[in-house]
């Protein structure tokens, strides 16, 4: 397996990529690139620096085609192109870039399909379009995949760490105490990222909750204990 850390490596390897694109068709671009570039261990801003110029390419009808295929091969490096593809496509196609992320990581095996494109779909929509993603998230929040729970965790995460606005960020913690008493690994994993989080960044809203928070028959220790680590991680960063 080759390791690409270069912008012109992966420059060079795109290029091939996109003129099999326009001389064979996607089906031959897909073989490709996952020959030269998804085969092979690449720094994931390489990879998103591939999906942009791969959506400037590819024809909007086109685009959901070429995320199938990708899908399809479950890559990890695959679904960081498929986090960007639909990324870009929120602003015209928000609910069905939304389905189409729940889509993939919900077929997922793996604990990485859901952190990836979780914070690339779910977490930059929170951001940029918080009252229409807050919406999505809340149906999502009873899915019945744990993957795609998990998700939400990480999505939440990326926007709180990305400077989601406080009174978002207050109303997505109501919905992360709503799943503190989880018993499921997976979805716990999330949700204890995206609580870690809150409280490093925002421990006012910790201490607004914090009856919630004691409260032993809503709240499980393993969240109570992600909110320590947040906060104990916002006074270190205070004394530094």
């Amino acid at each position: 397996m080759r390791v690409i850390t270069k912008k012109s490596e992966i420059k060079e390897l795109l290029q091939k990529c996109l003129l099999e694109y326009h001389s064979d068709g996607l089906t031959q671009c897909i073989s490709k690139l996952n020959t030269l570039i998804l085969s092979n261990k690449v720094k994931f801003p390489l990879l998103e620096y591939c999906a942009e110029e791969f959506y400037k390419e590819v024809p909007q009808n086109k685009q959901l085609s070429f995320c199938d295929k990708i899908q399809s091969l479950k890559t990890e490096g695959g679904n960081v192109i498929l986090g960007i593809m639909l990324q870009k496509r929120l602003q015209e196609n928000f609910t069905e870039s939304i389905s189409k992320a729940t889509a993939y990581i919900a077929d997922a095996d793996i604990w990485y399909v859901c952190d990836i494109i979780g914070e690339r779909v779910f977490g930059f929509a929170l951001l940029h379009q918080p009252k229409s993603t807050i919406s999505q998230i809340k149906k999502l929040s009873s899915h019945e995949s744990n993957w795609v729970i998990r998700s939400l965790g990480a999505g939440i995460h990326y926007a709180i760490k990305k400077g989601l606005d406080k009174k978002n960020v207050k109303t997505v913690f109501t919905l992360l105490l709503s799943m503190a008493n989880t018993k499921d690994k997976e979805i716990r994993q999330g949700v204890g990222w995206a609580a870690k989080t809150t409280a490093k960044f925002h421990p006012d809203i910790i201490k607004f909750y914090r009856h919630e928070i004691d409260n032993p028959n809503q709240v499980a220790h393993w969240f109570r204990t992600k909110i320590s680590i947040g906060l104990n991680r916002n006074n270190y960063a205070k004394r530094n």
